[in-house]
């Protein structure tokens, strides 16, 4: 019964999701990451008994069917895609002090006031030795330690102290380190500037659009708004230390903006900031305090609607305006390994790819765990080795709880490989750790923005492409290979 120009079941087994339609295409992905865009007719050849030999190769050679032939390569390719998996946490996010000078509508970390005790409040020589000594024992070849606060320059000899120490240390096991800070830019002296440089220490920082938006949410204790503070800092240094602070500011996004966001994104683009990375609110620390939770369901039009609005602009003027999500996204898509950034992959990166350690020594799973401790801590860096914790199943909890195949739901979803839920976030919404498929925010997010960025490469790649600087010519070669190609007689005599 078997017909030339046809492949059987027999030549392959399955290595795909179902199908998702987006438009009048459909979107598959394989179990290692790879996309594949198919007609109507060829998708639904997937579902037969037999398919068309050139869809065949076709999908043999993505890996979506695993043959005699391609076997081994797409064993290869699935370390591939778990190769940040595994590899043990790159990511060390350190506490330098959890006091800060803003007290910030939305900070989900409880933040001391400027004046508390540093003795109490700030991080120690004793206990920063032992986070190097910790995060140094990751088998992971690269490091990078961000520091955070409060205010991280609040305690800056102890960043001077934290970077030597490391340097120190990691004479003798020979990673390769690097470090970044994120702050609020307003407590930044030359002294501070050039000792980043020096280092080679990037710097991020908030900024939530024009003076009128910003100081609703960035206030300090009295109430007193921080923006002109900020933005004469950012003019000072962006001409005298170019290429140190991050040219795409964290914009948090609740309630009372997300109205706002392509005004706020033209702000951004006048103001000379070459993307913007838009961070919906968290429901943790003073957002909870202050009753400020924003629904995934209320954020997803806004900002999606901004997404519309970059894409056309970018497509209009040629410009390689970006939005950091939409970025990450991209790079699922388009890339053959699973992206760095962790809180956006299946599994997360709980403590497999970046690990918190507070300003006293505690060790937290992410930064989002360090105002509810009590529930996620894992341990301390003066009683703990990384052997220690690394053994403990508490450890991992949130780990393998955001795999993705452990429910019914999220095993026949097209998008599983490229999901990326927070137990810890789930936790702080609704009391339980536990994601629920087609509720939990970042299941609706990664569905809304996988749509919408599969259907934009099928219309016209290049305004995405260009928010990734120097590739333009290899992506787009790659987003036009996700467009299906002409139908075969045989596929066209298929179609039902």
């Amino acid at each position: 019964m078997r017909l030339e120009g046809r492949r059987y079941r027999d030549e392959w087994l399955p290595n795909f999701y179902p199908s998702r339609p987006v438009g009048e295409r459909h979107v598959r992905l394989s179990r290692t990451g790879a996309s594949q865009v198919l007609s109507a007719a060829e998708d639904l050849q997937l579902d037969q008994i037999s398919m068309d030999a050139q869809l065949f190769e076709r999908l043999e050679r993505t890996g979506h069917i695993v043959t005699s032939a391609n076997a081994l390569r797409v064993l290869d390719d699935l370390k591939t895609w778990h190769g940040r998996t595994f590899a043990g946490p790159a990511l060390h996010i350190v506490v330098l002090t959890k006091r800060c000078n803003l007290n910030c509508t939305y900070c989900h970390m409880y933040p001391e006031f400027i004046g508390a005790s540093k003795e109490q409040f700030d991080l120690k020589a004793e206990v920063a030795d032992a986070i190097v000594r910790f995060a140094l024992s990751s088998p992971n070849p690269e490091i990078t330690f961000e520091f955070q606060g409060g205010e991280p320059f609040l305690n800056f000899p102890m960043m001077k102290y934290f970077v030597d120490e490391v340097h120190r240390q990691n004479a003798v096991v020979g990673k390769k380190v690097a470090f970044a800070v994120t702050s609020n830019v307003m407590l930044l002296e030359d002294e501070h500037m050039e000792f980043c440089r020096e280092k080679g220490i990037v710097i991020s920082y908030s900024l939530n659009g024009p003076e009128h938006l910003h100081d609703q949410f960035r206030i300090t204790r009295s109430g007193a708004g921080s923006f002109a503070t900020v933005m004469k800092k950012l003019e000072s240094l962006r001409g005298r230390f170019p290429g140190m602070l991050n040219a795409a500011p964290l914009c948090v996004v609740g309630a009372d903006n997300a109205p706002r966001l392509r005004e706020m994104i033209e702000w951004y683009h006048e103001a000379g900031f070459s993307g913007i990375a838009i961070i919906m609110l968290k429901n943790l620390g003073n957002t909870r305090t202050n009753q400020l939770a924003f629904d995934m369901r209320a954020f997803l039009p806004y900002y999606l609607d901004a997404l519309d609005h970059l894409y056309e602009k970018n497509r209009r003027l040629g410009h390689a305006y970006s939005e950091r999500l939409l970025r990450v996204a991209l790079f699922k898509i388009l890339w053959k390994g699973t992206v760095g950034y962790v809180d956006w992959r299946n599994p997360c990166g709980d403590f497999g790819g970046s690990v918190t350690y507070d300003y006293d020594g505690a060790i937290l799973p992410s930064d989002e765990a360090r105002s509810l401790r009590p529930a996620f801590d894992v341990g301390h860096v003066l009683t703990d080795t990384y052997e220690d914790v690394v053994r403990r199943e508490k450890t991992f909890s949130t780990m393998n709880l955001s795999l993705r195949d452990r429910d019914p739901e999220c095993r026949e979803c097209a998008f599983n490989p490229y999901c990326g839920v927070l137990p810890i976030l789930e936790y702080a919404r609704s009391g339980s750790p536990v994601p629920r498929p087609h509720e939990t925010a970042e299941c609706l997010f990664t569905l809304a923005i996988l749509d919408w960025t599969f259907k934009r490469l099928m219309e016209d790649p290049l305004p995405l492409v260009r928010m990734l600087p120097g590739m333009d010519q290899v992506l787009v070669e790659m987003a036009v290979a996700l467009r299906p190609r002409a139908e075969s007689p045989a596929l066209q005599a298929s179609r039902p």
